[in-house]
């Protein structure tokens, strides 16, 4: 029997593509290049798909997303805290490791490896690369500085409040 496509007309079943190194690019915090390679536009905002390289030690402080948050480490270590069941849970992910986290969980992570992680982060919905794009600086290619420059605080504080995500504390440290 043959499989009939009734979606070839509906904008809801396109199917996306994004070739190697095509970006767009940002610099996240300094240390941080973010790489989109899918966004909310090219998934009727059900997922967004960023590749990331962060330098020993980079990575953001304690905060809460409004979507769920999925690593998958490609190159290095990170380390994750999370509050968890009442407690601080560390978890510490490596290379074929994958994590998520759920929305409203705060969390923080960081590369912990000597040398820069490369890893992936899949947010549903699909939110998180439209949050880089408005937190990062644009940068060419997906490089890391030599030394890091300063960031925009101001625009990440910006970023933050138009995209949901909260600072926050671990309140059982």
């Amino acid at each position: 029997m043959a499989v009939m496509n009734t979606h070839h007309d509906n904008p809801q079943y396109v199917t996306s593509h994004t070739a190697s190194g095509r970006g767009p690019h940002h610099l996240m915090l300094g240390t941080v290049a973010v790489s989109r390679l899918l966004g909310g536009g090219d998934t009727q905002n059900e997922i967004a798909l960023v590749e990331l390289q962060g330098l020993p030690g980079s990575g953001p402080g304690p905060h809460i997303d409004p979507w769920r948050e999925s690593f998958y480490l490609l190159e290095g270590e990170l380390t994750f805290r999370v509050e968890q069941g009442g407690g601080l849970k560390t978890i510490v992910a490596r290379q074929g490791d994958a994590v998520s986290i759920p929305s409203g969980q705060v969390h923080s992570f960081s590369v912990t490896s000597a040398s820069p992680a490369r890893y992936l982060i899949l947010s549903n919905p699909g939110g998180i690369a439209a949050f880089f794009a408005d937190a990062g600086e644009p940068i060419e290619r997906a490089a890391l500085p030599r030394t890091p420059p300063p960031f925009n605080r101001e625009r990440l504080k910006a970023a933050f409040a138009k995209h949901g995500l909260t600072a926050a504390d671990f309140t059982c440290a």
